[in-house]
């Protein structure tokens, strides 16, 4: 009986959970339009010639109501996205969602239970923890969407990482705003179109928020072609992720600067874009 209960529950927990059905890859083909020039990031020993180098990365192109918004590679052994990309093309002015963070429910394996902790992915009970000073935070943000549906899209888990609080709500919002304001200023194409190739990314961290790493930095770059100069341009900007953070801990730097740090860190080759968004 008590099985029988327990199962109960967590059929009805699988139909109410807010879930998002993606496109789950083996590689960026059918999501390439949101990388410059088509190329996806080369990340050695984790992603190569656009595939994934091992089962714990796999490759979501984000779908929402029919349409493809955004792709995301995502590490499901820390339970936390590598990066995000999309392609920016301004933004109008929209109010949060009234929606629950998603989860991508073909991560699971079949036949998992709702109400087991996820092999594969955070959920929304992983930030439910008594006095905790994280939240779950989107790398391709809300602020940079033209429209409903797309900022709609980013509230999904596979979209997001525990980012402090303060953090959040102080450093890495300037850094989003700062970002955008800069695309909207010197994105603009020969038909006078805002078009900026955007991704953002986190550098897992040595905490676990439950089962969730939580990053040490995050890192956010983009690359455009300008028409003001005629030529592309890139910009990048990285952080920690920690509550006392301030201005004078963000960097900003040009493309091959992240990629040196990046290097460094994770100890990896990294290549962003395409040629190193120079003049393609």
């Amino acid at each position: 009986m008590h099985l029988f209960v327990a199962s109960v529950v967590c059929v009805l927990l699988a139909l109410s959970f807010p879930g998002i059905i993606s496109r789950l890859e083996d590689k960026f083909t059918n999501c390439s339009e949101f990388f410059s020039k088509g190329e996806p990031p080369v990340i050695s020993g984790i992603l190569e010639n656009s595939e994934p180098q091992n089962n714990d990365y796999r490759v979501v192109c984000q779908k929402y109501k029919n349409k493809t918004r955004y792709a995301t590679l995502y590490d499901t052994k820390k339970k936390i996205p590598v990066f995000s990309a999309y392609k920016y093309t301004g933004t109008n002015e929209l109010t949060r969602p009234e929606i629950p963070w998603m989860i991508e429910l073909q991560l699971e394996p079949s036949g998992a239970q709702m109400c087991a902790p996820f092999a594969k992915q955070a959920r929304n009970r992983d930030y439910r923890v008594i006095n905790t000073v994280y939240r779950p935070s989107a790398l391709f943000p809300m602020n940079h969407t033209a429209e409903k549906d797309t900022a709609e899209s980013t509230f999904t888990l596979t979209n997001s990482v525990p980012q402090n609080t303060r953090f959040k709500e102080g450093i890495w919002t300037l850094v989003e705003n700062a970002i955008r304001e800069n695309m909207d200023n010197y994105c603009l194409d020969n038909n006078n179109k805002t078009v900026a190739y955007v991704l953002t990314g986190a550098i897992p961290g040595d905490k676990n928020l439950r089962t969730v790493n939580i990053p040490s930095h995050m890192w956010t770059a983009f690359c455009c072609y300008s028409s003001a100069t005629t030529s592309w341009v890139s910009q990048t900007y990285w952080t920690e992720n920690i509550s006392n953070n301030d201005v004078t801990n963000i960097t900003l730097g040009s493309l091959e600067d992240l990629q040196i740090f990046l290097n460094e860190t994770l100890g990896r080759k990294v290549e962003l874009f395409n040629n190193n968004c120079v003049e393609m």
